[in-house]
């Protein structure tokens, strides 16, 4: 590594990020939705979750699993009839939706009144899912093809070079180079263990391989994702805050309890859009099948759901899982040049790439240097808009009473032309937010929209004075993992059309963190970053610091659908079109 990228990247997050503390939120009294919400955060027309939804949706979905310590398991069916004893099994293990929501709604309200960063209790969850050929081994060929979603019937392998993946077989990235996932690796099932200890997921995952072992379910590939320690928890290798930006999901439990919890009060112009200023609120149809989805035309009411599935498919969802390896050096040496060239330093530059700071801090909201104290606002870092002023939100009175001062930090300013945060930045190719795009109004957003889960794996470069040269050569990278109802319309669609583009959903270069370009074997890239004076300067990628290693495409199915049909091999009806 150079110098100066070496230096950088030894030197992030060597302060921590101060947390919120003090702040007292009384608990959702059981009964209607009105009582629970103290009457200053609207939440009229909310779908319902009963109990026998939550218990039958995975935890993982809705609201997710966000353990410090996951293995993910690759498996393939040897012999079927073995299988299904192996999923009656596994299915009484499995964590249900409430069950994980119970866990993180009481560790939300510890983490605010103590600024705690672990929970004072420990769980170990288990989720599940399935690839295509695993539902065509289980219930036939017919049931595969009633599965509307093309991606996932074709596979993920099938599928790469269609995300820009390199189509030369020689190159780094191929699929004939995957650890799983390739032409003769693909996984029939996925089942990841999370845990707060590495022993108790190691151990879950040991009971859960021995019991496939007896029942012809083998294991084609295991990989351990990790927390990184101290200061970089909650970062991928690069040194960046992840998953800072997650939609809310709509909807409320039968004791009252929202899924996603309002922070903005009713006199808020956004208090019906927003769940934390900021976090958009979606309809959960856009991640679980049968539920409703979302209207592009108006974001307050539910659209007729237009999917087409089978009846044991309702309240699954598919499941997209990639293994990234992430060239870390590369991607720092990379920004020193680039910041020399333009005239700062490389943590500003590659934070201009991301569009934040590595705390997790916007850049459109600080944008000079990093802001540890806006980073550890939960209730402020993710609020900010790209076309417009960011205006100031007001609390709900629960929050202000409970000890929250406020959102106190700078607003973002109108950046229509990416003068701040560049319009291939990142988090600006992923979620144009408020901007127009070439699809459509920013509403359509909302539709592309995915709930993450991804997790890190493998030992940590960042942070680390003087690595020696084994570590600096060990292999790191990212499990991405993210939930939806449509792999087309959402991951491949925010991939291929956005990512991957240089000039949309707006112009301004490729996304130069994740984003592939292969036309004709050219997989040049490049994106701009405007300078003081308004001009566009382009900087060319001169190499790859992303490269997919592995995955599958998979569904997540109901609890009830892993006990039931997919256990017994009764299809049930043919494909549905589920009520509005």
């Amino acid at each position: 590594m150079s110098g100066e990228g070496a230096h950088a990247l030894a030197g992030l997050m060597a302060g921590g990020v101060p947390r919120l503390s003090g702040i007292e939120l009384p608990a959702p009294e059981p009964g209607p939705v009105a009582r629970a919400l103290s009457a200053d955060a609207p939440a009229d027309g909310e779908p319902q979750f009963d109990p026998a939804t939550t218990a039958d949706i995975q935890g993982n979905v809705i609201p997710g699993f966000n353990k410090d310590h996951q293995r993910f398991l690759f498996l393939r069916i040897e012999d079927v009839e073995g299988a299904r004893a192996w999923l009656t099994w596994l299915a009484p293990r499995l964590s249900t939706m409430q069950e994980v929501l119970d866990f993180r709604r009481e560790f939300r309200r510890e983490r605010l009144r103590t600024g705690a960063t672990e929970p004072t209790t420990s769980a170990t969850w288990v989720a599940f899912a399935l690839s295509g050929p695993a539902v065509a081994k289980l219930l036939g060929d017919e049931a595969l093809d009633a599965m509307s979603d093309e991606a996932f019937r074709q596979g993920l392998a099938a599928r790469s070079t269609y995300l820009g993946d390199p189509a030369d077989p020689t190159r780094t990235g191929h699929r004939a180079h995957w650890r799983v996932g390739g032409d003769e690796s693909e996984a029939d099932f996925l089942v990841t263990v999370a845990a707060d200890s590495a022993a108790d997921a190691e151990s879950e995952a040991s009971v859960i391989l021995e019991e496939g072992a007896r029942n012809g379910v083998s294991v084609l590939f295991a990989q351990a994702g990790e927390n990184l320690p101290g200061n970089l928890g909650g970062h991928e290798h690069f040194g960046f805050k992840d998953g800072v930006s997650q939609p809310g999901v709509r909807g409320v439990t039968a004791d009252g309890e929202l899924l996603a919890p309002r922070y903005l009060d009713s006199r808020d112009p956004h208090a019906r859009l927003f769940g934390k200023a900021g976090q958009p609120l979606v309809w959960p149809g856009q991640f679980v099948l049968g539920m409703p989805r979302q209207d592009p035309a108006d974001p307050l009411v539910p659209a007729a759901d237009d999917g087409v599935f089978p009846d044991w498919a309702r309240l699954g969802s598919y499941l997209v899982c990639r293994r990234l390896a992430q060239d870390v050096p590369a991607f720092w040496d990379f920004a020193a040049a680039a910041s020399a060239e333009y005239g700062t330093d490389p943590v500003h530059f590659a934070s201009l790439m991301v569009g934040r700071w590595p705390s997790g801090a916007p850049v459109s909201r600080a944008p000079e240097r990093d802001d540890l104290d806006l980073a550890g606002d939960e209730f402020a870092h993710n609020h900010f808009q790209f076309d417009d002023d960011t205006k100031a939100w007001t609390p709900v009175r629960r929050l202000v009473e409970g000890g929250y001062r406020g959102d106190e930090h700078p607003n973002a300013r109108a950046d229509v032309f990416g003068d701040v945060c560049p319009m291939a930045g990142h988090i600006r190719k992923v979620n144009p937010r408020d901007s127009g795009t070439d699809f459509g109004a920013p509403a359509d957003t909302m539709l592309r929209l995915m709930l993450r889960r991804g997790i890190p794996y493998g030992p940590v470069l960042a942070g680390v004075t003087d690595p020696s040269p084994e570590l600096v050569a060990a292999e790191r990278g990212l499990v991405f993992v993210a939930h939806m109802a449509s792999i087309e319309d959402q991951f491949e669609f925010v991939t291929r059309r956005w990512v991957n583009s240089a000039v949309q959903p707006n112009a301004g270069g490729h996304d130069p963190v994740i984003g592939q370009a292969d036309v004709h074997g050219d997989r040049g890239r490049s994106f701009d970053v405007r300078t003081p004076s308004g001009e566009a300067k382009r900087f060319v990628l001169d190499r790859e610091w992303v490269m997919p290693t592995g995955g599958g495409y998979f569904f997540a199915p109901a609890i009830s659908a892993v006990s039931g049909h997919l256990a017994t091999g009764a299809e049930g009806p043919g494909p549905v079109r589920p009520p509005g």
